[in-house]
């Protein structure tokens, strides 16, 4: 009788794992079947836990000591079995993690930390001028009162302008020099 050959061919768009914990006659053991990564996780935490017994942890009695680790192992096994399977190896993952952990929060450039300024308050003032002469009206004295015996109060230096209003004679002589400018004249040479 000639042997047979399996072959196992995988896409990149499907994984099948390996699966371990079927008997021979394909029931499934309790709690399985279990991929690789799944017992491997699972051997490494139940030798992590019965070397550590007596050096970090021990509750004084041996058998709730070994049934502690076969819980703490089982529930290490099934929480592994638990993660979505991607085509990442999930040992680079947890390697890409880890050293996440210890990067820069802003990242790099050129081989130095990132550090951004901190927030700040930035002013700014803006002036518009009319461009008409005929809504610029004559300013309206009010009477003078009589003056008092109290000082006016300085000016803030703030609060002060940098550039004087210009006169209705300057206005009058201004040119549009910008698209805008121009535009803006049209506009209000229509509506006159």
């Amino acid at each position: 009788m000639p042997q047979e050959e399996i072959a196992r061919f995988y896409t990149r768009s499907r994984r099948f794992p390996k699966m371990i914990g079927r008997m021979n006659d394909g029931s499934r053991i309790p709690g399985g079947p279990y991929t690789l990564t799944q017992v491997g996780v699972g051997g490494a935490v139940l030798l992590v836990m019965l070397v550590t017994r007596g050096l970090l942890w021990s509750t004084g009695e041996i058998l709730l000591d070994l049934l502690m680790t076969a819980g703490i192992g089982f529930a290490a096994t099934w929480l592994v079995g638990r993660i979505p399977m991607t085509r990442r190896n999930l040992l680079f993952a947890f390697l890409d993690s880890t050293a996440a952990v210890f990067k820069p929060f802003g990242g790099k450039y050129q081989g130095q930390a990132i550090r951004l300024a901190p927030p700040h308050a930035a002013g700014g003032g803006m002036q518009v001028l009319s461009p008409r002469t005929d809504r610029t009206s004559p300013p309206v004295t009010a009477p003078s009162p009589t003056p008092k015996a109290n000082p006016a109060p300085a000016p803030d230096p703030r609060r002060t302008r940098r550039d004087p209003v210009p006169a209705a004679a300057e206005v009058t002589q201004h040119r549009p020099e910008t698209g805008v400018e121009r535009l803006l004249a049209q506009i209000n040479s229509t509506t006159n």
